[in-house]
This record gives structure tokens, sequence and C-alpha cells, in this order.
């Protein structure tokens, strides 16, 4: 199993992710935020299923609201990188 080591530049990303959902509805921000970490675990026993964007990075899109979670590899770690809106109208 890999550990996971999440970069405060992508807790950044999570926490302005929720914050901005909250303002309209609480509940719909706090799931969205479990099905983030929900991808992000499933890293551990398999960091190798997103594919590569270049050398270094490789992505997975979070399959029910479209975050795309962006990371790099190096020896039995996992370092999440970026959490990004998949659908161009939220960037």
């Amino acid at each position: 199993m890999y550990k996971i080591k999440i970069l405060s530049r992508a807790i950044d990303s999570i926490t302005s992710i929720v914050d901005y959902i909250a303002k309209d509805n609480l509940f719909y921000a706090n799931q969205v935020q479990d099905y983030i970490y929900k991808s992000i675990r499933l890293l551990e026993e398999y960091p190798f299923i997103g594919p590569e964007l270049d050398k270094k990075y490789r992505s997975i899109v979070e399959s029910k609201y479209k975050f795309k979670i962006v990371y790099r590899i190096s020896g039995k770690t996992v370092f999440i990188v970026g959490i990004y809106r998949e659908q161009k109208s939220w960037k």
C-alpha cells in the first residue's frame, strides 16, 4: 500500500472549493469534500490508475462531481499536488 501526502496547495484548493460551495449549501459542500477524499484514498491501493499527464504527474477525476486530482508518485508515496474543477465553467 502507498502512503498519501496532500501538499498544502492541494489542501488550500479543497478548502476553497468547499468554502465556495458552502455559501449556498453546506450539505453539498460536505458531500463534495467526502468524494474528493474518497478518490484520494483510492490511490493508496491503485496509484497507477490515473493516466500520465507527463513523465512526472498523473491525474484521476473524482467520479461524481468531476474534480480532477493531480498527483505524482515518488517511491511508495503519492503526493497530491492539486485539485481542479473538471468542467471549464468552474475554472
